[in-house]
């Protein structure tokens, strides 16, 4: 059983930044790029995540899928703050060779990738702390 699930990204991360990105390729074959049933490249991305876990701030690397023309990473500079747009979670069964549940699968994705200078503050993890009166004019 397949199930995805919507992230929240301001909710979840104090921060995510872009760290690297390139072809998702073919189980078994190296060189060809895996694509959507349409023909789309899909991509993998990967980002510095940060969030809260027993109360401190955790850091992680995650990677997510984006299918797309071109590379959605492109032009994006290491360590760019981010927002994903159509952020989500997949969780599947994992199974042996006799078909017996043993674990679970997880994969990320989103539809796209935008650096945070082009969301605007209301994109922000409303846990950054605020700005001061001087600061913000």
């Amino acid at each position: 059983m397949i199930q995805n699930y919507v992230i929240d990204q301001a909710a979840t991360f104090e921060w995510l930044m872009f760290l690297s990105s390139g072809p998702k390729t073919a189980f078994g074959d190296n060189y060809r790029q895996e694509t959507t049933k349409d023909g789309l490249p899909k991509w993998q991305l990967q980002f510095a995540a940060c969030f809260r876990q027993f109360g401190r701030p955790t850091n992680e690397i995650v990677t997510v899928g984006i299918a797309a023309e071109r590379d959605p990473g492109e032009d994006l500079a290491p360590a760019t703050p981010v927002q994903l747009v159509g952020f989500e979670i997949g969780v599947m069964d994992k199974k042996n060779r006799e078909g017996q549940a043993i674990g679970a699968q997880v994969w990320y994705r989103a539809q796209e990738v935008r650096p945070l200078s082009a969301t605007g503050n209301g994109a922000r993890s409303a846990k950054q702390a605020p700005q001061s009166e001087e600061a913000a004019s």
